[in-house]
């Protein structure tokens, strides 16, 4: 038993070593890495899309829909009226707020507090400070 595990150690040893100097030759070890590194990201990418929580393409609107149900709800929570007229979609985890507010501060106030949410990947912040009517009025008699 002792002989194989010596046998497979010297094997492995072998191994190591031979790999090792076809990685590292001066003239083609750099070619042979960036070949390595390649074939790596295809791996990595693989493994990064079976362990991402989010779903890809069949179930995305469920869980866009949720997304922006649950941003909905935080600012009507925090916000109560203001939020009512606020248009809110979710794309892949990218909030986008549309509608207009009365105040400037409002804009990030908003913003802010989207972000905050769990599992919003970023926020598309088109919201609009509300004008009010600036023309004169010409009172009659």
């Amino acid at each position: 038993m002792t002989r194989v595990l010596k046998l497979a150690a010297a094997a492995t040893g072998a191994a190591v070593i031979a790999s090792a100097a076809f990685l590292v030759h001066p003239r083609s070890g750099a070619r042979r890495r960036a070949a390595a590194r390649r074939a790596t990201v295809g791996v990595a990418n693989l493994v990064g899309s079976a362990v991402d929580k989010r779903p890809r393409r069949s179930g995305t609107a469920g869980w866009d829909e949720t997304l922006a149900n649950r941003v909905r709800a935080a600012l009507s929570m925090g916000f109560g009226d203001l939020a009512t007229g606020l248009e809110i979609r979710a794309n892949r985890g990218v909030i986008t707020l549309r509608g207009e507010v009365d105040e400037l501060t409002d804009i990030t106030r908003f913003e802010t507090a989207v972000r905050e949410v769990g599992d919003v990947v970023d926020v598309d912040n088109l919201l609009r400070l509300r004008m009010r009517d600036l023309r004169p009025r010409v009172l009659t008699a």
